[in-house]
């Protein structure tokens, strides 16, 4: 019996490495393989309580160390009238991985291409990014690149350590992907590109006083982008672009003094906190450039602040995810003969509930694969058995997620 050569074409889920902190400089996406991006970071973000906080909190943090700028190095924590604002904070190694170049409106950018570097790889698809930004979408056939936030802990290095922090990616595991996209800037050139982010946050507020600490998330995206990009990792401020500000909701149960009528408070899970009406993030900056930021940040607030939602949602339930940041490509294993002569095989890491296609080819690159199976599995893997297997004297066998 003749060899027989198996090949596993992973279509939209071919993945290449890319490691470093370095930023490759090109003019095509083509120049930037799939893989991860580290670079530092600055942040910055601003609440606005909601109406039913702010005169107890006010009375609060009246008698809180927070409030003075003497324990925040001359930051005003918070504000009278409901008002909370961090410090400038930092993060050394915010981790960004992205796809290989796609083509929009393709089935990779449909079913999901795999973006960042092992450990930490995830699908990212289209129909993840729900809110975006308002230039135009690209049209079909365009060069673009999918992206996620991977990794981000931005905490107050540069105050006294305080307590304040930012997370999301895999340093927040229970929040959704942050996935985000890379477009192409015009017709004739990939660069400048346009990039955003929908953004999911685990926001931690210190405790002060009688104050316990404080974890905030929120349930609808944070979109932040920018549309002069011109290297990967760029060297740019993210601004905040949501239509309106981001509703922050407590993500514990807490038991918080009521200075009013005495006693306690009891805060469930999923109460509004405030809305976030100011957030920058700049990729690409150091900690001795917390002046240029902050100056960037102070001229986005005064130019284009997110105006407050009338009318917020008061109460959610707080859905946790489990995002997989160690996926993997399909692929073909498990291979042997069966007695009477067919030929099976299992498919790993295949994508559960969609239609998967198992084709056959008589060369390794051919352009007549033929589909001899259609499976929608349950699970991500699935048994597949040729029967025909000896039709030919080579057969090349591959997984699809197209026909």
């Amino acid at each position: 019996m003749k060899n027989k050569l198996l090949l596993v074409s992973a279509l939209a889920f071919v993945c290449g490495i890319f490691s470093g902190s370095s930023a490759l400089q090109g003019q095509s996406f083509s120049s930037f393989p799939a893989g991860d991006d580290v670079t530092t970071s600055l942040g910055q973000f601003q609440v606005i309580l909601d109406q039913a906080w702010v005169k107890i909190f006010d009375l609060i943090m009246a008698n809180s160390p927070l409030s003075t700028t003497m324990a925040t190095r001359h930051l005003t924590v918070y504000r009278h009238g409901g008002v909370f604002t961090s410090p400038t904070l930092y993060d050394p190694t915010t981790t960004i991985g992205r796809s290989a170049s796609l083509l929009s409106g393709g089935p990779e950018d449909t079913i999901g291409v795999l973006a960042g570097r092992a450990p930490g790889r995830t699908y990212i698809k289209d129909s993840q990014l729900t809110v975006r930004p308002n230039w135009d979408e690209p049209t079909n056939g365009s060069p673009e690149i999918h992206t996620f936030l991977k990794s981000m802990h931005l905490t107050d290095v540069f105050t006294t350590r305080i307590g304040f922090s930012v997370k999301a990616g895999m340093q927040a595991p229970t929040r959704p992907v942050s996935a985000g996209q890379v477009e192409v800037g015009s017709a004739t050139s990939d660069f400048p590109a346009k990039s955003f982010f929908n953004v999911y946050v685990q926001v931690d507020l210190p405790a002060g006083g009688v104050l316990p600490a404080i974890q905030l998330v929120n349930v609808e995206p944070l979109l932040v982008q920018q549309s002069n990009i011109f290297s990967l990792p760029p060297r740019i401020v993210y601004q905040h672009e949501n239509s309106s500000a981001v509703s922050m909701y407590f993500n514990t149960d807490l038991t918080l003094p009521d200075p009013i009528h005495g006693g306690t408070i009891q805060v469930t899970r999923g109460t509004l906190f405030g809305q976030l009406t100011l957030a920058g993030h700049g990729v690409g900056f150091g900690e001795n450039e917390i002046e240029a930021f902050q100056t960037e940040i102070e001229t986005e607030s005064e130019t284009a602040p997110m105006p407050v939602n009338p009318l917020p949602i008061t109460s959610v339930q707080i859905q946790d995810f489990s995002p997989d940041y160690n996926a993997a490509a399909p692929t073909i294993v498990a291979t042997h003969f069966l007695t009477d002569g067919s030929f099976a095989f299992t498919i790993t890491n295949a994508p559960a509930n969609t239609t998967n296609y198992v084709q056959v080819g008589t060369e390794p690159v051919s352009s007549n694969w033929q589909t001899i199976g259609t499976i929608v599995p349950t699970t991500n893997s699935f048994n597949f058995i040729d029967p025909n297997v000896m039709q030919q004297p080579r057969r090349f066998y591959r997984w699809t997620a197209v026909p």
